[in-house]
């Protein structure tokens, strides 16, 4: 009797959250940003476009963490909702989809992706990053628990997996370990880049304004650290920025991290622009960045023949570009100053499909070690154009 109860009421809750999802007219497949909605961003200088980009999605409607009217569960479970089945969730680190339960369930929570120990533990009026949707993930309860108030960095030896699900074919793992003065959490590779947007968001949306915290990416530990006082602070830090840069680079956006996009916005009122324009990632956080196109291709959408990674990074004398190749075709490699000048071509060929690993000796054309410094690898294809920050160290 009990199963059957049970099958009976997750067939309404799936008939229910489907009629609601057509009614209130909101979908899954990624819709383009509301016409103008951009139009008062002004790219001239990365300073510009913070200023201008900060007013527009600035002022959002703050949706109750907890309510008995609509709070953020309800938000959370039509954003992460399972493209192929509107009566469950896909959760973002064990990528599981289950079923629709609400608030208070044993299997999964939400996830405050910018721990909200650092720098904004009491909700309250003014305390908007704390049911901030664009930063709020479900999560499986027992992953979210081993994430913690971990930062986000790479987590190369001495890690505990907690293994992503297949999922449509995607699968991967998350790592994690007790590291001091904060454990590490390494996002596994199909949702890295969503967590990392949803801190470049916060890091723009959030400057201090009307009793707001100011909210700061940085790769200083010790100042996160500081952060997590136990109370609300005017000032808090959260990172890797570095790690999160790669992380935005490796996984770029989909159409399920834009249409979760447009469900927040659609409660909310503003949009993560870095889900709509990633290539503004570069302008805002790389030091230095004088208009090298992050991620750009003929369609608009980012290359498909990219650069993987860059290892190591920093570097001295040399690294590995990492490329993954998706068709075969014309490839060019090479690696300018941050004022534009080329300073190296590394790679020109016509590769197979598949990885390639492309090797620079911290050298120019010219064959002269090139100084410490910061440098972009452009990788160009017929997909379009792909960059990556390098950080020689001598």
């Amino acid at each position: 009797m009990q199963a059957r109860l049970r099958s009976d009421r997750t067939f309404l809750r799936r008939a229910l959250s489907s009629l609601a999802v057509l009614a209130a007219g909101i979908g899954f497949a990624a819709a383009d940003p509301p016409p103008g909605y951009y139009d008062a961003v002004v790219t001239t200088t990365p300073e510009t476009l913070r200023v201008t980009l900060h007013a527009v999605i600035d002022g959002h409607t703050k949706i109750p963490y907890t309510s008995s009217s609509t709070d953020t569960w309800n938000v959370l479970e039509l954003a992460d909702q399972d493209p192929n089945d509107p009566g469950n969730i896909l959760d973002v680190y064990r990528n599981r989809s289950f079923d629709k339960f609400g608030a208070g369930n044993s299997f999964y929570n939400r996830e405050h992706t910018w721990p909200n120990s650092y720098g904004f533990p009491d909700d309250g009026s003014t305390n908007k990053p704390y049911s901030d949707c664009h930063q709020l993930f479900l999560c499986d309860i027992g992953y979210n628990s081993a994430r913690a108030d971990r930062v986000f960095d790479w987590c190369a030896s001495g890690c505990s997996i907690y293994p992503a699900d297949d999922y449509n074919g995607e699968s991967g793992d998350n790592r994690t370990k007790d590291a001091l003065p904060a454990g590490l959490w390494e996002t596994w590779i199909g949702r890295r880049g969503d967590v990392a947007r949803a801190q470049f968001y916060l890091d723009v949306r959030y400057e201090g304004d009307a009793g707001e915290p100011d909210l700061i990416l940085t790769d200083d530990v010790n100042l996160i650290v500081a952060s997590q006082t136990g109370s609300n602070e005017p000032i808090a830090y959260m990172g890797l920025l570095q790690t999160l840069l790669q992380w935005h680079e490796e996984d770029p956006p989909d159409d399920k991290e834009r249409g979760r996009n447009d469900v927040v916005y659609s409660y909310q009122g503003n949009r993560n622009p870095f889900i709509d324009h990633p290539e503004w990632v570069g302008a805002i956080f790389i030091d230095g960045f004088t208009g090298v196109a992050l991620a750009e291709s003929s369609d608009g959408a980012a290359p498909r023949t990219r650069i993987a990674g860059v290892r190591p990074n920093p570097f001295n004398p040399a690294t590995h570009v990492v490329l993954q190749i998706e068709e075969p075709g014309p490839v060019e490699v090479r690696v300018f100053s941050p004022s534009g000048a080329l300073v190296r071509t590394v790679f020109r060929g016509a590769p197979a499909a598949g990885e390639l690993r492309v090797f620079w000796d911290g050298t120019s054309d010219a064959g002269s070690a090139v100084p410490s410094g910061v440098y972009f690898c452009r990788l160009t294809s017929d997909d379009g154009i792909d960059t990556r920050k390098l950080v020689l160290v001598r």
